[in-house]
């Protein structure tokens, strides 16, 4: 019976992640939406904002009360990931929506890479290999995505000022990939000592901080049409991140990694579907390239892991 149990609890976690997974979708593309107006810095700071309050209200709602134990790592996870995502929604203002998601998928490998820097946890060939498939699929978004390459945009990709050239802001999109790997990490370092909801409240603050400043440099106020996006942003941000640490209890990691990737697939459909977006051949030969290299690095770290603790 309790291996029944079990299997009925992955079940249900498996379906949840995957409802994570597509929310996360529906949260680009909506932030995509709102940033056309507002700009990516506001809308990750309103969404930081939202976030917090629940983070802080669902948990004394409940009649729990938050107790980080750690205060440098949860800093570190927030400075972390709040760069990242001030970088992502800077991606997703200035990139085609799915684009900016693939690259900011891409950060499991890069939490594979941190793990061995940081957590003494071996690499492996394979997750080499898987590294390197990522990195050129990557490398053919990338470029699919510039205009051209020459003198002149090598100088206009060292500025992020003004609207800076779609290299550039391919480039800001991997970098976000790069910071949330470093998130993941400081996560993975203190999961015994802190809880989900702490963790999340302190993303949310530090994240809303740091996001804080270029908001003010260029606030636009809202107005009616833009708050049904942000509202469903939030929302979807929000409940997506609930549903996937709940999941994350029940499901394998490997089989996690793996449905995760419906995010990118699901909005790189949804920004040429919905959004009317095009992609150029190579910028989509670059995507099948990259997700096919995450999963294989996701599936090496799970084949790893099972010869571990068969030892």
């Amino acid at each position: 019976m309790p291996r029944e149990r079990a299997g009925q609890a992955e079940r249900k976690s498996t379906w949840l992640l995957v409802l994570a997974a597509i929310l996360f979708a529906v949260m680009a593309l909506s932030a995509k939406r709102a940033s056309a107006r507002l700009g990516g810095s506001e809308v990750a700071c309103l969404r930081f904002a939202i976030g917090l309050v629940v983070a802080v209200s669902l948990p004394l709602l409940s009649g729990r009360r938050l107790r980080p134990q750690r205060f440098g790592a949860l800093f570190l996870r927030g400075l972390f990931g709040g760069v990242a995502v001030l970088m992502y929604f800077g991606a997703i203002e200035h990139l085609p929506v799915g684009i900016a998601t693939l690259l900011n998928s891409s950060s499991p490998l890069f939490v594979a890479l941190f793990s061995t820097l940081f957590l003494r946890e071996y690499l492996g060939l394979g997750t080499v290999l898987a590294l390197a498939v990522t990195s050129a699929g990557v490398s053919m978004v990338v470029l699919g995505n510039s205009p051209g390459l020459g003198l002149s945009l090598l100088r206009s990709s060292l500025s992020l000022s003004g609207q800076g050239t779609s290299l550039s802001w391919a480039l800001v999109g991997l970098g976000s990939a790069v910071l949330s790997g470093a998130a993941v990490t400081t996560v993975r370092a203190m999961r015994q000592t802190e809880g989900s909801w702490e963790i999340f409240a302190g993303f949310c603050l530090i994240g809303g901080l740091i996001t804080l400043g270029p908001t003010a440099m260029h606030w636009v106020s809202p107005v009616a049409a833009d708050w049904p996006w942000l509202i469903l942003m939030s929302l979807s941000s929000v409940s997506a991140q609930i549903m996937m640490t709940h999941a994350l209890r029940d499901v394998p990691a490997v089989k996690a990694g793996l449905l995760l990737q419906l995010t990118p697939i699901t909005t790189l459909t949804g920004g040429v579907m919905l959004l009317g977006e095009q992609l150029t051949l190579t910028s989509r030969i670059g995507a099948v390239v990259t997700l096919l290299g995450i999963s294989w690095g996701v599936l090496e770290r799970g084949r790893r892991a099972a010869r571990s603790q068969a030892l």
